[in-house]
């Protein structure tokens, strides 16, 4: 054990700057003490020794990167700089650097995008391996764009990180084809036969990818950034709701780019419009605008009716959230709601009177005064399918306590 005088400890403890004792220094004190307390001190780095460890101090130093992350990418928003992910227990290191740091972060912490096989850092290997609690993180400078490859190749030789392959600044995966190099490469592609069968598993690789419940959960907790998305297709009414812009383009078939790009132009894909739901996901079940509204749900094919008391209580029955029921309200015309869907059933928002008529009776009885037939139906939405009209039409006639015939041609009860 390394020794210490207790002036030198002390002075240490007072320090609000810990990252000189830290990276000067193989130990580490465990805990912040008070003057005249025991404390404990612990080798940080085994492999190092005070005459061996670089005196290197970074700018910014985050000890548990996963916990962090959020913190990580909003300092380093558009800045440029050299950056290291250190293994607490081994002490390997990777040195990276970026002219937008904070985009180059939210990279790591997609698990989407470290997990591609095409992508084989052994970062992002050691990472999925051993989490990022097991990593600290550290921008040992900020610099200017001008001399980053310059400064990233000073600490490439200063500090020999492990995790990198070859230590050559600028090189993916350390490495930098010359332009003689990819001519070759260029003509010899250029002479190669590729057969329709390799053609056809190629796009199908790339646009067929079928994932497991649990690879999309992965994906969706791993992804910090990741945005829910609920999709309408404008033909039918119907809406499904993603975790994500992947999930969601996966259902579509086209890659997460194409959903993002449809989304800021705001326009369809295949006559389904797609909306980022993820700015709506706080919102309450008690917002000012539904305070407790009671919510009828017709189940499109039985024609079942399900009557629940706010929108929280609709959400969890239909397995959506209750941003995306409230976005369904918000953007659907409330003198036409019942034509629309979600998930198979017609939904709309109804008074306390319907909800106390809709409990006493389910069948409605119609007399055309045309043919004299008379029809039972079990639900509004089965008896305006048969007269060609809308459920909440129905509903407005028997609210408003109607009775004139209905389009000078029908009589409705309810029985």
């Amino acid at each position: 054990m390394h020794s210490f005088d207790q002036l030198r400890i002390s002075n240490l403890l007072l320090l609000d700057f810990k990252l000189d004792f830290r990276y000067n220094n193989p130990y580490v004190i465990t805990k912040t003490f008070r003057l005249n307390q025991s404390c404990g001190i612990i080798n940080y780095n085994f492999k190092r020794t005070m005459s061996t460890l670089p005196k290197i101090v970074p700018v910014k130093f985050y000890l548990n990167s996963d916990k962090e992350k959020e913190l990580i990418i909003k300092d380093n928003k558009n800045r440029a700089g050299i950056y290291r992910w250190t293994h607490i227990e081994s002490g390997k290191s990777y040195i990276g650097s970026s002219k937008n740091l904070s985009m180059r972060l939210k990279q790591y912490f997609n698990y989407n995008h470290i997990s591609y096989p095409k992508r084989n850092l052994r970062i992002y290997k050691a990472l999925l391996k051993y989490g990022y609690s097991s990593f600290n993180f550290e921008i040992l400078e900020y610099c200017d764009t001008s001399v980053l490859l310059k400064r990233e190749q000073y600490y490439f030789d200063t500090l020999n990180p492990e995790y990198n392959i070859l230590k050559v600044a600028g090189s993916p995966l350390g490495y930098r084809h010359s332009e003689a190099a990819k001519n070759l490469i260029g003509l010899s592609a250029k002479g190669r036969n590729v057969s329709e069968l390799t053609r056809d598993l190629n796009r199908k690789a790339l646009t067929g990818r079928t994932l497991s419940k649990d690879q999309l959960d992965k994906m969706s907790k791993g992804n910090t950034f990741s945005k829910s998305i609920l999709i309408t297709n404008s033909k039918t009414g119907d809406s499904l709701e993603f975790r994500s812009m992947t999930e969601a383009g996966l259902y579509l078939g086209v890659s997460r780019i194409t959903i993002r790009n449809y989304i800021l132009k705001g326009k369809p894909i295949k006559d389904y419009e797609i909306k980022d739901l993820s700015s709506l996901k706080g919102i309450d079940s008690t917002n000012k605008s539904f305070p407790q509204q009671p919510i009828l749900l017709i189940n499109n094919q039985t024609g079942d009716r399900k009557e629940l008391s706010s929108i929280k209580e609709a959400a969890d029955y239909l397995g959506v959230s209750k941003g995306s029921l409230w976005y369904f309200f918000k953007t659907t015309n409330l003198s036409d709601i019942t034509q629309k869907t979600l998930k198979g059933y017609t939904i709309s928002k109804i008074t306390t009177d319907i909800v106390k008529s809709n409990r006493n009776t389910k069948n409605i009885e119609i007399t055309d005064l045309i043919t004299n037939k008379v029809n039972v139906y079990s639900s509004f939405t089965l008896a305006a399918k048969a007269i060609d009209t809308t459920s909440s039409s129905i509903s407005g006639y028997f609210k408003n306590k109607r009775t004139t015939p209905f389009k000078k041609r029908y009589i409705l009860k309810l029985i």
